[in-house]
């Protein structure tokens, strides 16, 4: 009876502690991602000194972040800007204004906001409007439009846009078009605001499995009494 009474008592306590772990797990604040890769696009580049890589490398950023670590709300927040510079931002091919551009992020995440940083020195290249599309298939059969969207023209600093919450590897750019540049469209750089969805289910198991060890004690309890 004593030995059930202590184990009982143990059990509450650490269903307890296991609440308080799951609540901390769910509510911590998303953390920054980079673009990861690109995998796709129908839009090219202007060149070799242009390509996909300068808007996912921080190459042209005030500060950098280290991604998947740094908190994105405070990385966004701190007035961080892009150089302006063609050279460290993505062009597209000359003469294409609107297309798609596909990222891999590499792993699955819970995918929040989606921010991005106008690089080029003709302002008019930066995108005017766009949508964002979700997958957890690098083929997109199955797949969550996140957003339509508003590009600014004169802009060096963060802009972030806020996405219908969604959980995917791979998230589509779809650019309608820039504001009347002639040459191209451009991108001075552009990350995720994410959490990883793989630490949360860990803490509910935890919970279950307490409950039922809970349950047991009571069990007992009651079938020697």
């Amino acid at each position: 009876m004593v030995l059930l009474y202590y184990l009982e008592i143990k059990m509450k306590q650490f269903l307890c502690l296991s609440v308080c772990l799951f609540c901390f797990s769910t509510a911590q604040a998303g953390v920054i991602l980079s673009g990861g890769s690109v995998i796709d696009s129908s839009m090219g580049e202007y060149s070799a000194s242009y390509q996909f890589g300068n808007m996912l490398d921080q190459s042209g950023l005030s500060n950098t972040y280290i991604s998947g670590v740094t908190d994105f709300n405070t990385f966004t927040s701190s007035g961080v800007t892009h150089s302006g510079g063609d050279s460290n931002s993505w062009l597209s091919a000359s003469g294409v204004y609107s297309g798609y551009v596909t990222f891999d992020l590499g792993a699955e995440y819970s995918i929040e906001d989606f921010v991005m940083w106008n690089g080029a020195s003709g302002i008019s290249a930066s995108v005017n409007g766009f949508s964002l599309t979700t997958s957890l298939f690098s083929d997109f059969s199955v797949s969550t439009l996140v957003g339509n969207f508003s590009g600014h023209q004169s802009n060096y600093g963060a802009t972030v846009y806020d996405m219908l919450n969604t959980t995917a590897r791979y998230v589509r750019l779809d650019i309608t078009g820039n504001f009347g540049n002639g040459c191209c469209t451009a991108i001075g750089d552009i990350a995720f605001n994410v959490n990883s969805v793989k630490s949360v289910p860990e803490p509910t198991s935890i919970i279950l499995l307490s409950l039922g060890l809970v349950g047991m004690g009571f069990s007992r309890k009651n079938k020697t009494t």
